[in-house]
């Protein structure tokens, strides 16, 4: 609640209790329009005299004018004025608990300002008005009517075809659209690294979320059938003879590698491509990309580098070692600049032509023992979020 309505609260409050008419009234609640800083304020007696003070009320007697009790109603004047634009600043429990029974009874066949109770829910979730709070405050059972609610508190979390999505903070540039955080996985989410931020409006912000997920994302579980099915095409017939004639045959190795391209391949404008199919698409990607996925099997199965030696790339790099955390491909890096030697842990690095390439890395200047630590630590399935107060960088060479 800022000064001014604060303010002008206790001025109505002392309104209130020195008029002989209105001293048995206080105020219900208060409502506030951020775009002219304008307030809406109803104070009732709790039974059946209300009257309420706005902008439009001002010229009257006292600046108030009286609110027929044959006339009020939560829908007009509440929802309605939330679906304006209004927010609610100030309002007791007992009006609470009035419009849970009251959307209990009429929502939503009876009510005309549907979004209105949208935001209103939306109010309560961020606000900690639920059953439980209103049962210990009136002494009443409350019924709940968050079934209702088609939204997402901030910071609450859905699952929807396999991607993790947390509801965030208003947007600054658009108050009516809340930051949405898509995460591909419970790890992502756990390391707070997710695929995109995008806005979407409050109101219903769950068939929102569903609404772009469906549109911009594939669903997951059938992104892990066609990797499934591309791993078995790889290993049986497209690698099947680079892989026959490896150092390393053997099934398991071969599945590890066959998986992880597939994975690449899920990645591509070929798995995209709907105008051919999923073999003949997979096929082209793997004719254009012998090279990359040739340095790759070498790099999985310790061929290139050596274990523990370095291979020399373009710009001054040196790869030092390789490895995997969950199957995400992790290198140690020397880099050579003007202003010494840095090594870098990069993740989901890919090396084609003598040049590296990584999603995120954590870079270490010259602190080679700390990188190595950290490297052994990676390839045990650690992570690394607090290993510096600041350390992480998306960054591509």
């Amino acid at each position: 609640m800022t000064d001014k309505v604060k303010e002008i609260k206790e001025n109505i409050e002392k309104f209130l209790s020195e008029s002989i008419d209105h001293q048995n009234k206080h105020i219900d609640y208060i409502l506030l329009d951020p775009n002219t800083n304008e307030t809406y304020v109803l104070a009732s007696d709790g039974v059946d005299e209300a009257i309420e003070f706005t902008p439009y009320s001002k010229n009257y007697e006292g600046g108030y004018i009286n609110v027929p009790e044959w006339d009020y109603n939560f829908d007009y004047y509440i929802y309605n004025y939330l679906e304006e634009g209004k927010q609610i600043v100030y309002m007791t429990d007992e009006v609470h608990y009035g419009i849970w029974n009251s959307i209990h009874e009429l929502y939503p066949d009876d009510i005309d300002y549907k979004d209105g109770v949208q935001m209103y829910l939306q109010y309560c979730a961020d606000n900690g008005i639920t059953k439980e709070y209103l049962d210990g405050k009136t002494g009443f059972d409350t019924p709940d009517i968050m079934k209702h609610f088609e939204g997402l508190a901030i910071n609450e979390t859905m699952k929807y075809k396999g991607y993790i999505i947390e509801a965030d903070d208003l947007n600054v540039d658009n108050p009516k659209e809340n930051l949405v955080n898509i995460y591909e996985s419970k790890q992502d989410f756990k390391n707070r690294e997710c695929v995109e931020t995008v806005s979407l409006n409050t109101v219903g912000l769950k068939q929102n979320i569903r609404d772009y997920i469906d549109e911009f994302y594939t669903d997951k579980s059938v992104i892990e059938s066609d990797k499934a099915y591309f791993t078995f095409v790889l290993g049986y017939d497209l690698l099947n003879d680079m892989l026959s004639k490896s150092s390393t045959p053997e099934n398991d190795v071969s599945y590890d590698f066959c998986n992880m391209v597939a994975g690449e391949f899920l990645k591509s404008d070929e798995y995209k491509n709907e105008k051919y199919s999923a073999y003949e698409m997979l096929e082209k990607w793997v004719n254009d990309n012998k090279n990359y996925i040739k340095t790759q099997h070498s790099l999985f199965i310790g061929e290139t580098p050596e274990k523990n030696k370095t291979r020399k790339l373009c710009n001054g790099m040196y790869v030092m070692d390789v490895g995997y955390r969950n199957k995400q491909p992790v290198a140690l890096v020397e880099k050579n600049t003007d202003y010494g030697i840095e090594y870098i842990i990069a993740f989901n690095y890919k090396i084609d032509n003598d040049r590296i390439d990584w999603a995120y890395g954590y870079y270490y200047n010259d602190n080679l023992s700390k990188a190595k630590q950290d490297f052994e630590k990676v390839l045990s399935g650690g992570n690394l979020s607090d290993t510096f107060n600041k350390n992480k960088k998306d960054k591509e060479r």
